[in-house]
């Protein structure tokens, strides 16, 4: 079974099905269209488990505080003298207590959005507290988008390194690090974690089992299996199902349905962004690598989830997530009662980035300090790419990383 996704994943990227994008031609996910804001309300919060803290608002009052930068040309931007860095910029931005640092990526500098920063294109990337933004989806109108983490050598290269897609920002939740991803072989794995959905009184728990499979007889990403069960009373029979989550191909237009799935019913349905955003029909949508639970900003319904083995994500090494299989992770869900969950937090989706998602911070330290990685990132217009690290947070605090120390360098341009 392992074999044939590492197989499928391969042959995948050898058709340039899933391996590299264009920086305007990003993976898409709920919540990923420009202007649409998705599956996620532009006023839509964010939070941030690892930092221990969460972002106030994506726009509004706030956005504009009186800590943030005043003008275009400010910032402590410079040639960077690091050897982890050639060929980067070195850009000083201090987060203020409340509200965002914008970044304008093109000229390495600190920018403010004139109105409301989710319409305005001259900002790239956005900090609020430990969260990191792109101008995409929920959190911006523009067709920014992210992937990492990438390793330190990628500074050392002209050229964008290749990777399967790029994210934009999302609304996301407990599903939000379901996969492991191997950035040799461009495959996604299961993580086989055990999530627990709620509807109601009704609860359910979910084991992701693979992210590859068959159309028209062709190897393809975004076809998920998956297995469920009812908790509610006494646990339910398991029931397995595949769910195309493809959207139409790697761009996934707005016009293309996600895969989504009514958990009491067990019917599959097919909607695009606008539509799920308005029904209640559905618990879970896949689009893409995306997984969005109908609850907060993931949709109007009641629905809410959580990770049972969240705490075990940082641990987890690839070498390790890639030798499970459906079969050797089939009492680990077996096992899982009603009474696991007694503890835990359920919550709907909120705002996500690739930062987030690719564990930006160093979860070790404390205060947190940024992890030894790289992003690619794509700009506002969707066109240019840059490379992104962070070395640094001086002043830091459990609430805010005070100045960050980041370093910027443009490839492929």
């Amino acid at each position: 079974m392992r074999l044939k996704r590492i197989i499928a994943g391969y042959l995948l990227c050898a058709q340039a099905i899933a391996c590299s994008d264009s920086a305007g031609s990003t993976a898409s996910s709920i919540g990923d269209t420009a202007g649409s804001g998705g599956f996620a309300s532009a006023s839509a919060g964010s939070s941030n488990a690892g930092a221990g803290t969460s972002s106030t608002g994506v726009s509004g009052a706030g956005d504009e505080s009186a800590g943030a930068p005043t003008n275009d040309a400010q910032g402590g931007a410079g040639d960077d003298p690091s050897s982890d860095y050639p060929g980067a910029t070195e850009l000083d931005v201090p987060v203020p207590t409340s509200g965002r640092a914008f970044v304008s990526l093109s000229d390495a500098q600190l920018v403010t959005p004139s109105g409301a920063s989710k319409a305005s294109s001259v900002w790239d990337l956005a900090f609020e507290g430990y969260d990191v933004f792109t101008n995409s989806g929920p959190s911006g109108d523009g067709m920014g988008a992210a992937f990492g983490p990438l390793d330190l050598s990628s500074f050392g290269s002209g050229s964008p390194p290749t990777v399967p897609f790029l994210s934009p920002d999302k609304a996301g939740g407990a599903f939000v690090d379901w996969y492991a991803y191997d950035g040799t072989t461009h495959v996604l794995y299961s993580r086989f974690h055990v999530y627990g959905v709620k509807r109601g009184s009704s609860l359910w728990k979910v084991q992701l089992i693979t992210y590859y499979g068959l159309s028209l007889n062709a190897p393809t990403s975004a076809i998920y299996q998956l297995r469920y069960a009812e908790l509610s009373s006494s646990v339910g029979a398991t029931q397995t199902i595949t769910v195309d989550g493809t959207a139409g191909g790697l761009s996934a237009p707005a016009s293309a349905g996600s895969g989504c799935l009514n958990l009491t019913s067990g019917a599959l349905s097919s909607l695009t962004v606008a539509d799920a955003q308005a029904s209640t029909d559905w618990d879970l949508c896949f689009r893409r690598d995306s997984i969005s639970v109908n609850g907060e900003v993931g949709g109007p319904g009641d629905v809410s989830a959580v990770d049972l083995e969240a705490a075990d994500t940082a641990n987890e090494a690839l070498a390790q997530v890639e030798l499970e299989t459906a079969d050797s992770e089939l009492q680990r869900f077996t096992q899982v009662t009603a009474e696991s969950y007694a503890k835990s937090t359920f919550r709907g989706d909120h705002v996500v980035s690739a930062f987030e998602t690719g564990s930006w911070l160093d979860p070790s330290a404390s205060p947190p300090k940024p992890a030894s990685q790289a992003w690619l990132v794509a700009d506002s217009s969707g066109k240019k790419q840059f490379l992104v690290a962070f070395s640094a947070f001086e002043g830091a605090t459990n609430s805010s990383p005070g100045t960050i120390v980041m370093h910027i360098k443009p490839v492929g341009q």
